[in-house]
């Protein structure tokens, strides 16, 4: 018999070949999440870091506005910071190259005002936007605005805002698999009851449900009130939200929480995942409830996802198969990948 919902072929879990084209044609052109807008406050404020092997600086350049480059300067490839700070210009370390917060070149050492045009050797910039409190950059020019996603994603979410929640830490997981599995177990509830007994027991995976949106994939269940392991507030819900962004953003939504997940690709067997934390309220007791259930649940997936990673090296398996009912969102997350890359 043949199978539609088949998943992608293994062999894509594994070929170096086939991940450096991963980042070339999907994370070079997709909205990246760098983290939060509350790490660079005042003007000047500058935050240095590489995104798919890309080095960048975001600086603030006035209350309301941030500007994203490459930490590279135009004469020779030198980088212009060095790391996190507050500038009031940028000094290529290498053969000091003087820009301007604007990115404008201002100062070309070894160089008379008469042999090149400074305009022409400004910093190269990336876009850069911002969503309730949150930085994001693209490194693609022509890419749709971030706002066309999130317009459609505050709507189905009852316009929650997180602009007012205060970022608490960062914990980041070295994991033993290619990202798109752990994308792909993000991406259903189906393993939950079997690899998560403490989660299981905290939501109602009775009511577990997978929404196919435009620009985004929702999943949600209702959470058990009395093992709520969350913020106890009459004024929200008792709702777990789990958002996709394609391809690695992901947002975990729980009452006075807001955590989000960067899946950051390092190579074809490996993946490294960013969770930051933001609350509605500091209380430390809470928080550090919340802190240590989440990870109970995280290292229970990176058991079975460096599990599944071994299993994908078996000369025996090539293909998997998708259940229409309950890995839709994983059939959604395989069907965008056989566009982009077939």
């Amino acid at each position: 018999m043949k199978y539609l919902n088949t998943t992608i072929p293994v062999s894509w879990y594994c070929q170096s070949e086939k991940f450096e084209f991963e980042i070339e044609k999907i994370f070079l052109n997709s909205w990246q999440l760098v983290g939060p807008e509350s790490k660079i406050p005042n003007i000047g404020d500058t935050i240095k870091l590489t995104i798919t092997k890309q080095p960048i600086i975001i600086t603030r350049i006035n209350m309301n506005r941030l500007k994203a480059y490459f930490n590279i300067c135009r004469h020779r490839g030198g980088p212009i910071v060095s790391g996190n700070g507050c500038y009031k210009q940028f000094q290529c370390q290498y053969h000091g190259w003087i820009y301007t917060n604007e990115g404008k070149l201002k100062n070309a050492r070894g160089f008379d005002n008469n042999e090149i045009k400074k305009s022409d050797f400004n910093l190269k910039e990336i876009k850069v936007s911002v969503w309730n409190g949150l930085i994001f950059i693209n490194f693609n020019e022509k890419c749709n605005s971030l706002e066309s996603i999130y317009e459609d994603l505050e709507k189905r979410i009852n316009k929650k805002k997180f602009s007012s929640y205060q970022f608490y830490k960062r914990d980041s997981y070295d994991i033993s698999c290619n990202w798109k599995i752990y994308m792909d177990n993000y991406l259903e509830g189906l393993h939950i009851p079997l690899v998560h007994p403490e989660l299981n027991k905290t939501i109602n995976y009775k009511s577990y449900k997978t929404e196919i949106h435009n620009q985004f994939l929702l999943q949600w269940c209702l959470i058990d009130q009395k093992l709520n392991p969350y913020k106890n507030d009459s004024s929200e819900d008792l709702i777990a939200y789990y958002i996709t962004i394609f391809p690695n953003v992901i947002l975990n939504i729980a009452p006075g929480r807001l955590q989000t997940n960067i899946v950051e690709p390092i190579n074809e067997k490996n993946c490294l995942v960013h969770f930051d934390y933001y609350f509605k309220e500091m209380d430390e007791k809470q928080i550090q409830k919340d802190l240590n259930f989440s990870d109970i649940i995280q290292r229970e997936d990176i058991k079975i996802c460096e599990s599944v990673q071994a299993n994908y090296e078996s000369k025996r398996f090539k293909n998997g198969i998708i259940s229409k009912n309950d890995e839709s969102g994983v059939f959604h997350f395989h069907s965008r990948l056989k566009e982009i890359l077939l």
